[in-house]
């Protein structure tokens, strides 16, 4: 009797001794991406492209020399504003300009024909914005300085920058 008891005993010291489970892990959702920023020339203008929320979209280009945001995310104004000034003829990027900038964020894996491929499309829709561009810009400079306010918001909303 004394081994059986000495077994069992022996059985519940091993059962109870065994590796404990471990307890679960609370899974956490992935950090954000990092907010992305690309600078470079093209050209006609010093300019920067700017992901605020690190989802691959870009929602604001700007100028590099005067941080004046000209071009923002449909949708986008108020948080664009948060982050910087607009310039006095900012304008929202149509589908065509939204993509071109996007795929400035994504550069590094592209080819030296890719980037000239932008860098054409962006003068050829500067080119064909640039007359409603100076007319922004000529109201402004023929207005007398007293007549202009500070917080002055004289969008281009519904100008379309040219979709090449």
């Amino acid at each position: 009797m004394r081994i059986v008891f000495l077994l069992a005993s022996l059985l519940m010291v091993v059962a109870c001794s065994s590796t404990p489970t471990p307890a679960p892990v609370a899974v956490q959702a992935p950090a954000p991406a990092p907010a992305s920023l690309v600078c470079d020339s093209y050209i006609v203008m010093d300019m920067c492209v700017q992901d605020l929320r690190g989802d691959g979209t870009v929602d604001m280009v700007f100028f590099s020399d005067s941080n004046e945001v000209f071009m923002y995310q449909q949708g986008q104004k108020q948080t664009v504003a948060e982050v910087m000034a607009f310039h006095r003829c900012a304008v929202p990027l149509n589908e065509g300009m939204q993509n071109i900038t996007n795929r400035i964020l994504h550069r590094k894996n592209m080819s030296l024909t890719e980037e000239v491929d932008i860098a054409r499309k962006l003068i050829t829709n500067y080119l064909a914005a640039k007359p409603e561009i100076d007319a922004c810009n000529a109201q402004f400079e023929d207005a007398a300085p007293a007549t202009l306010a500070e917080d002055d918001e004289s969008f281009m909303d519904d100008l379309d920058w040219g979709d090449v």
